[in-house]
């Protein structure tokens, strides 16, 4: 009876309470072209036979990572399903800010039967708000794309899982599944065009939003002049959004690399259908061409805001050094008053007040004696110190510094 106990509780430990996933299944029926939607679990995936998306030749999964990270039977279903390499479950891979992997399905013999390839995308949105003090403010918010690809070489069936952001996911899959093209099924890079074409398109939009941050800045140069604040949230996010556009192009890098490769190491091909594979290959070279252009238009930026932030800072400084010229010429015209009020109220100096005579010491010469070397050993020390210093006592910069 504990026995049996206790695998009752395994049992309702191990149990799924997941919400299905909703999937997408396209197949091509002689020449029709059908569409169908449906809601399964992470176990119907792997099992069922009797859907849509068991017979499909494309099929596009939505799913939660993290959600499936916490489910052990959805994570182990998935593993099974879609052969999801061990590192992207790692928090290397959750935190990392992209990627792309590629790795050939082999049988005993080494040859290839499928793919799988997973890729990672991040853009990062900006927008100026006005806070409740009626003070800009600038917002931002990251849209991630996590891609698992599954090809099988057997009968050109590919399924697609799209990750987290489910707003985003949803305008890859349409784009993915409006650009099939049943010719091209047999290369497992076809799905990367539109998903980068939509990346592409994003940081596009991010681009120009951190542009129209910084046109508003020089628009309102004197309305921003001290807010230092604001300066340095600008060049931020440019930052990050620099880094996005760097990162996608050296994606997109990758997937054109294993594209070569796939190419070169397919003898399952023939000369009709590999012309359409170079297609696939022509659209990556165009939107690695655009992306390229992309990083430039984001470098131009940021060297803008580098002027923006230079010019605030000069007139900073220009400011300030407007305010010690005037303290300094201040002191020079009270200077030669105070030197020579100094002199005479020594004793070297006597007035008699009565006579109206004045008397100078005979020992007025001690001062000029005390002065003049004490000046020239000021002097010296200035320009010849720190070179005697370095030599005597190297660390010594380290202490005042």
């Amino acid at each position: 009876m504990e026995i049996c106990r206790e695998e009752k509780m395994g049992r309702r430990k191990a149990s799924c309470y997941c919400p299905k996933l909703e999937t997408v299944s396209w197949r091509d029926c002689s020449g029709e072209k059908v569409v169908t939607t449906e809601d399964l679990t992470a176990q119907e995936l792997l099992k069922s036979k009797e859907t849509e998306f068991a017979v499909a030749d494309v099929t596009i999964t939505y799913a939660q990572g993290d959600q499936i990270r916490k489910c052990r039977k959805c994570k182990t279903a998935f593993d099974e399903k879609f052969l999801i390499p061990r590192v992207w479950w790692t928090t290397l891979a959750k935190r990392s800010n992209g990627y792309f992997g590629y790795q050939d399905i082999l049988d005993s013999d080494g040859t290839r039967t499928g793919t799988i390839s997973w890729v990672r995308f991040m853009v990062k949105r900006v927008s100026k708000i006005l806070d409740d003090h009626d003070v800009d403010e600038i917002k931002y918010h990251w849209v991630k794309l996590n891609a698992v690809t599954r090809w099988n070489a057997s009968n050109n069936r590919t399924d697609i899982i799209l990750f987290d952001h489910p707003q985003f996911a949803h305008l890859n899959g349409d784009s993915i599944l409006r650009d099939i093209n049943p010719r091209e099924l047999g290369d497992p890079f076809w799905v990367y065009p539109s998903m980068v074409e939509e990346i592409a398109q994003l940081h596009d939009v991010t681009i120009w939003e951190t542009r129209n941050l910084l046109r508003d800045f020089e628009l309102r140069r004197a309305f921003y002049r001290f807010n230092y604040k604001y300066l340095h949230e600008i060049p931020r996010h440019m930052t990050h959004v620099n880094e996005m556009v760097y990162v996608t192009e050296s994606i997109l890098t990758s997937i054109q690399k294993h594209h070569g490769h796939f190419l070169a190491t397919d003898k399952a091909v023939d000369a009709p259908p590999k012309m359409f594979f170079l297609n696939i290959q022509s659209r990556l070279d165009s939107l690695h061409n655009m992306v390229t252009n992309l990083r430039h238009r984001a470098e131009s930026n940021n060297a803008r805001i580098q002027n923006e932030m230079a010019l605030t800072y000069n007139d900073a400084a220009r400011i300030d050094s407007s305010a010690m010229r005037a303290i300094s010429l201040i002191g020079l015209l009270f200077l030669p008053a105070a030197f020579v009020a100094a002199i005479f109220s020594t004793s070297f100096f006597n007035f008699d007040a009565p006579t109206g005579i004045w008397k100078l010491s005979s020992h007025f010469w001690m001062y000029w004696a005390v002065a003049v070397p004490l000046t020239v050993v000021t002097v010296v020390s200035w320009f010849f110190g720190p070179v005697i210093m370095d030599k005597v006592m190297p660390q010594w910069r380290r202490w005042v510094e």
